[in-house]
């Protein structure tokens, strides 16, 4: 099987499947038998594609009769080709059109290899760009240039004003860049600039890029566990969070461990963490990573953290950490696939379950002890108006950091942080 076979199978398990890209691609990167360039040919076809399918789409469409329904899989087809002609220059119309009619061949036969060949010539001749004047109004005109639901874009206007999401929606078009946190206990900054490909960021000290092309996992500084693969705005919730070397604190929904790993460094592997995620497999994640990373100061446990508290002992925290499960809408850069499936109804499904996340943590937390929430979406309803009712019921909790950081500040990932201190001296 070559790359664009992989990259058509993952493409069809997304839109067809509901898989998750990310996880889908990651178990073909692991398994199948191709090189570096191979592989990174393959995410950005798979990635790519996902980043731009409404205008792919809508482009193919332009050259198909009214009467023309395209059947799911050719769709697909004909969007990861247009993908490769339109952005990746160095593939020629001829070879990535010939691959095409092969795989339109094994899908249905003589007729859908025509098809897809006297399509894909159209296209390779003349590129087709939507005008607004083309659309009912620039909401529609706006979706399939920046690959956004109609109803994602209104509510962004609608809290963070016009400026601020056209800001967001052109910074999601943009590749995500590859971030590293330095773990300071085990490598000094000065050693790993030495290495080829880091460079410091302009926002957090121990936040690098890796801007070579090669594999980071092959790099000294990897293999190591001197730097763990982490977003600049994950790492500054840890911060936020401030940990102290012998503090008692509570991770209730740690998994995949990135911001775990944060935590133990900061406490100097002193102290007691104990973290929590829901699923097995990814609290044994998050064990791997303890072990590689050589963090011994951490229990984990698989439990349903909308529990926890009729679990674990009350009031006994000193600081604890609620990552909460989100819409994700501030990492569309790095899952594209994310809008496929989002709705407001499952947004407000998302919002219950932080709810009681967050009243777990209330009953957890000790008097003077500190909660930070944080979410890596853009949505209020998740954000801003989640802690300003979770307050609203604990007048004993004091908000004294609230922060949204937007994907185009520090090219980073979009996320809402907000830090509160169990007030000792004004109980419920």
């Amino acid at each position: 099987m070559n790359v664009r076979e992989y990259a058509f199978n993952c493409l069809c398990r997304v839109f067809i499947d509901k898989s998750y890209s990310n996880l889908d691609l990651d178990n073909i990167l692991r398994t199948a038998n191709l090189n570096d360039k191979d592989k990174a040919l393959l995410t950005n076809i798979v990635y790519g594609t996902l980043q731009h399918y409404l205008l792919l789409s809508w482009e193919i469409k332009q050259r198909l009769t009214k009467k023309k329904q395209l059947k799911p899989k050719m769709e697909i087809l004909l969007m990861l080709s247009l993908y490769q002609m339109r952005y990746l220059d160095k593939v020629p119309s001829y070879a990535i059109i010939n691959e095409a009619v092969d795989i339109a061949k094994s899908l249905d036969g003589t007729w859908g290899a025509n098809f897809a060949n006297a399509i894909l010539r159209t296209l390779s001749r003349e590129k087709l760009e939507p005008k607004l004047e083309d659309f009912k109004d620039k909401y529609e005109y706006y979706q399939i240039i920046y690959n956004t639901p109609i109803w994602i874009i209104k509510m962004w206007e609608k809290y963070y004003g016009i400026q601020n999401t056209y800001a967001i929606l052109n910074a999601n078009l943009k590749e995500a860049p590859l971030t590293v946190r330095l773990d300071i206990n085990h490598c000094s900054k000065e050693k790993l600039l030495q290495e080829e490909g880091f460079v410091s960021t302009n926002w957090l000290e121990n936040a690098f890029y890796y801007t070579n092309k090669g594999n980071i996992s092959q790099t000294t500084a990897f293999k190591k566990g001197y730097i763990a693969i982490q977003d600049e705005s994950s790492q500054y919730v840890s911060l936020v969070l401030d940990p102290k070397p012998n503090e008692r604190v509570l991770d209730m929904c740690a998994a995949p461990g990135s911001k775990l790993l944060h935590v133990a460094s900061l406490m100097k592997d002193e102290g007691k963490i104990l973290a929590i995620d829901i699923h097995e497999h990814r609290v044994q994640l998050m064990n791997n990573s303890l072990t590689k990373y050589g963090y011994h100061n951490v229990t984990t446990k698989c439990y349903d953290s909308t529990l926890l508290a009729s679990k674990v002992r009350n009031n006994y925290f000193d600081k604890i950490l609620l990552d909460a499960p989100c819409s994700g809408f501030g990492v569309v850069r790095r899952k594209p696939d994310i809008f496929l499936e989002s709705t407001q109804e499952k947004l407000d499904g998302i919002v219950a379950i932080q709810e009681k996340l967050l009243e777990n943590a209330y009953a957890l937390l000790k008097q003077g002890g500190t909660l930070v929430y944080s979410t890596c979406t853009l949505s209020k309803q998740e954000n801003d108006f989640q802690i300003t009712k979770f307050i609203s019921r604990h007048h004993d909790m004091k908000l004294i950091v609230e922060k949204q950081i937007f994907p185009f500040e520090h090219d980073s990932d979009g996320f809402y942080i907000a830090k509160m201190i169990k007030d000792s001296d004004n109980n419920d």
